[in-house]
C-alpha cells in the first residue's frame, strides 16, 4: 500500500519501481533495433567468430582472451539487430538486477543500479566513428560479460564465513580468473575485498588482512603470468579486457565509461554495509529514486552519438555491401528532404536575425552560427552516391542536380575515409591492388574480421588468384550466418566463366582497363580515386571508365581536365549531341569563362540558366559565400553553375 506522508504527496508505489528497468530496457532495444540497426550491423560486420580450433587458441594470447571469444561470439548475432540487441538489454537487465542483489542495495535506493549499468550503455553508443578503429570488435558484449563476472567473488566471499576458505578463493580466483577476464576479475575481488571490510560481522583485522591480501594479489598475479604470454608488453597488464583503440591517445577516452563501471562495483563494495542499512522516508525515497534515474538516463542520451549524418553513411554502406544501387540513391536523397523543413526554418531565423545585426562582425557571427544547421552531405555519403550512380549508368545526368558538400566528421577521432570505406570504393573502382592493400592494413590495425574476409575473397576472384579465394571462403564457411554467402562464392570459384555475368563483378570489369598497381593513398581515399581516374587513362579505356573521368574532373573543377576528359568520354561514347545537361552547364560555362573549349551543341535551356544565373548573380551581389549558399541553392542547386561556384574547398579525408 501507497504511505501518505506529512506533506500530504504520496511515494512512488513499489510496482512502479520495480517495472521501471523492464520500461527502461524495452525503450533501450527499440531504439537499437530500429533507430541504430544500421550502427549494430555495422559492429557485427566489423567483427568475426570462426568456428575454428586455430582461431579459439588465437584468442587465448592474452589475458582477458576468453573474455574476448565470448564477446565475439554474441557479437554475431547483431547479424539480426533486433536479436543481438535483445541479448545485450537481457544481459544489461540481468547486470542491473545482478547487481541490486550482489551489494544488498535496499529498494529505497535500487535506481543506484542504473549508474553502472548507463556506463556500460555510454561505452558503447558513444562510440561514433571510433567503431571503425577499434582494436578488436568484442567490445560490445566483452564489458558486460565481464562487468557480470566480476560481481562472482562478491557473491562467493559474500556466503563463506571462513577467514581461510576466502583466502582460497581468493587466491583460485585471481589464477584462475585473470587469464580468462583480464582486468575484471582484478577489480571483481577488490571490490569483494572492500565488501568484506564494510562488513561489520567480521573480525576487522580479518577484513583488512583480506584486502591487503587482494591489493598484493592484483599486482603480483599479472607480473607473475606475464612471461607466460608473448604478445602484449607487461605495463598493459592491468587493462587487458577493456577494449582499445588504434589510435593509443584516445584508447583511455574509449575505456573511461567502462573503468567507471569498474570502479561503481568498488564503491558500492566499500559501502555495501551501509546501503544494507539505509532507511528512507517516503518523501526522501520518491526524490532519491528519481534523482538517480533521471541522471541516469540524461547520461545516457547526453553523451548518446547522435549525428543523422553518420546513420546515413552506415545505411548507405550496407546498401553498398548488397549492391542495391537504386537504395544508396534513395537513401541519400531522403537525407536530404527530411532536412528540407529544418533548412527553411533555420533560414528564416536566420534571415530575421541579420535584419537586426549593426556591424559586419555581427553578420559574420550570426552566420556562422547557422551554418551548421543547414544540411550538408559528407564527402563518404557523395561518394556513396557518385558511385551509385556511376553503376547505374546516371552520374552525368543526376550527381550535379542533388544536395553536395563536405560536412565534417562530427566526432574527436576523425576517421579517415580509408578505414570507413576504402575496401568498398577501391574494389567497386577497378583499383583491386588497392582494396588488397587496406585488407591487409585492417588486419595488422584492427584484427580480422568479416568484411575483410569477404573483401578478400571479392579481390581474389576478381582477380583470378582463386586459390587465395579457396583460403578465405573456407574460414567463412566456419562461420555462422555467412556460410550461405561462402558457398555462392566457392561456385565461382568453380565455374570462373560465369564471373563476368555474376554481381557485382560484370559492373567493375570495365573499369580494369588499367595496369592496376599499387601505391600510397596516404589515407585519402577521394582523391586517390580522383586522381587514378584522371591520371591513370589508357588508349583501351571502356566508356564506363571515361564516364567515370569525366564525372571526377568536373567534381575537380579543373578546367584543363574536364575538356581533356570531355574528348575522351564523346570519343568512346559518339555521345556529342546528347550530352547530359550537367556536362553541358559545364562546357558552357566553361567557354563564357575563357573563350576556349570544345564546340558543342547546347539546348536552348541550358543557355537560358546560365543566363539567369548571371542575372540573379548581378541583382543579388553576394556579401558572404555562406550567407549567400541557402538562398542560391534554393534557386540553383540544381546546375553545374551553382556547384562550381558555391561548393568550393572542400577537404577529402
Amino acid at each position: 500500500m501507497t504511505k501518505v506522508i506529512r506533506n500530504g504527496q504520496k511515494a512512488l508505489p513499489e510496482w512502479v519501481m520495480k517495472l521501471i528497468p523492464f520500461i527502461l530496457a524495452l525503450a533501450l532495444w527499440c531504439t537499437l533495433t530500429f533507430r541504430e540497426q544500421y550502427f549494430l550491423k555495422k559492429v557485427e560486420d566489423l567483427s568475426v567468430f570462426l568456428f575454428d580450433k586455430q582461431f579459439i587458441l588465437e584468442s587465448l594470447r592474452i589475458p582477458g582472451g576468453i573474455l574476448g571469444l565470448a564477446g565475439s561470439f554474441l557479437t554475431q548475432f547483431l547479424h539480426f539487430p533486433w536479436f543481438g540487441a535483445l541479448i545485450w538489454v537481457s544481459l544489461l537487465l540481468l547486470a542491473y538486477f545482478l547487481t541490486i542483489r550482489t551489494f544488498r542495495i535496499p529498494s529505497s535506493m535500487s535506481a543506484l543500479a542504473l549508474i553502472p549499468v548507463a556506463l556500460l550503455v555510454i561505452g558503447n553508443m558513444s562510440l561514433g566513428y571510433g567503431v571503425f578503429i577499434m582494436r578488436f570488435q568484442d567490445h560490445f558484449f566483452s564489458p558486460v560479460l565481464g562487468y557480470l563476472a566480476a560481481l562472482i567473488p562478491l557473491g562467493v566471499i559474500n556466503r563463506s564465513r571462513n577467514f581461510l576458505s576466502k583466502i582460497v578463493f581468493t587466491a583460485i580466483w585471481f589464477i584462475a580468473g585473470y587469464p580468462i577476464i583480464g582486468v575484471y576479475a582484478i577489480t571483481g575481488a577488490i571490490a569483494a575485498a572492500c565488501a568484506e571490510l564494510s562488513d561489520s560481522e567480521s573480525l576487522r583485522k580479518q577484513r583488512f588482512t583480506l584486502l591487503l591480501f587482494t591489493l598484493a594479489l592484483a599486482v603480483l598475479v599479472p607480473i607473475v603470468i606475464y612471461p607466460l604470454y608473448t604478445s602484449y608488453r607487461l605495463t598493459d597488464s592491468w587493462t587487458l579486457g577493456l577494449p582499445s583503440i588504434s589510435e593509443a591517445t584516445l584508447t583511455r577516452t574509449v575505456r573511461a565509461p567502462f573503468m567507471l563501471a569498474l570502479l561503481c562495483q568498488i564503491l558500492f563494495g566499500s559501502a555495501r554495509g551501509k546501503l544494507s542499512a539505509v532507511s528512507l522516508s517516503a518523501a526522501r525515497k520518491t526524490t532519491v529514486q528519481s534523482v538517480l534515474l533521471i541522471v541516469s538516463v540524461a547520461s545516457v542520451w547526453g553523451f548518446w552519438f547522435k549525428d543523422d549524418n553518420f546513420r546515413t553513411e552506415l545505411s548507405m554502406t550496407d546498401a553498398v555491401d548488397r549492391y542495391d544501387w537504386s537504395e544508396v540513391v534513395r537513401i541519400y536523397t531522403k537525407a536530404a528532404d527530411v532536412h528540407s523543413k529544418s533548412d527553411a526554418k533555420a533560414y528564416a531565423s536566420r534571415t530575421k536575425k541579420l535584419s537586426q545585426a549593426k556591424s559586419k562582425d555581427e553578420i559574420s557571427a550570426i552566420v556562422d552560427s547557422y551554418s551548421k544547421r543547414f544540411f550538408e552531405p559528407t564527402r563518404t555519403m557523395v561518394m556513396y552516391r557518385d558511385l551509385a550512380l556511376l553503376k547505374t549508368g546516371r552520374a552525368l545526368d543526376e550527381a550535379f542536380t542533388m544536395m553536395d558538400g563536405g560536412r565534417p566528421q562530427k566526432t574527436r577521432y576523425q576517421v579517415p575515409m580509408a578505414y570507413q570505406s576504402g575496401k568498398q570504393f577501391y574494389f567497386q573502382y577497378g583499383l583491386e591492388n588497392m582494396c588488397y592493400r587496406w585488407c591487409m592494413e585492417d588486419i595488422i590495425e584492427h584484427g580480422w574480421s568479416f568484411s575483410t574476409l569477404k573483401y578478400m575473397v571479392e579481390y581474389a576472384i576478381l582477380t583470378g588468384e582463386y586459390s587465395l579465394a579457396t583460403k578465405h571462403i573456407d574460414k567463412l564457411s566456419k562461420t555462422l550466418f555467412y556460410r550461405k554467402w561462402a558457398r555462392s562464392r566457392s561456385e565461382l570459384v568453380s565455374a570462373p566463366e560465369s564471373i563476368a555475368h555474376t554481381k557485382p563483378y560484370k559492373g567493375i570489369l570495365p573499369y580494369l582497363c588499367f595496369e592496376d598497381n599499387m601505391s600510397n593513398d596516404m589515407g585519402k581515399t577521394e582523391l586517390y580515386v580522383m586522381n587514378h581516374f584522371l591520371n591513370d587513362r589508357t588508349r583501351n579505356a571502356t566508356v564506363q571508365y571515361n564516364r567515370a573521368a569525366l564525372l571526377f574532373a568536373m567534381r575537380t573543377q579543373s578546367i584543363p581536365k574536364f575538356w581533356e576528359c570531355l574528348i575522351n568520354y564523346i570519343g568512346s561514347s559518339n555521345d556529342i549531341h546528347s550530352l547530359p545537361r550537367s556536362v553541358q552547364e559545364a562546357a558552357l560555362l566553361y567557354r563564357s569563362l575563357e573563350k576556349t573549349g570544345v564546340e558543342l551543341i547546347y539546348d536552348n535551356s541550358v543557355k537560358e540558366g546560365l543566363d539567369s544565373f548571371n542575372k540573379y548573380v548581378s541583382s543579388h551581389p553576394i556579401r558572404d559565400m555562406k550567407e549567400s549558399l541557402y538562398p542560391f541553392r534554393l534557386k540553383f542547386g540544381k546546375t553545374f553553375q551553382y556547384y562550381y561556384y558555391f561548393i568550393r574547398n572542400l577537404h577529402t579525408y
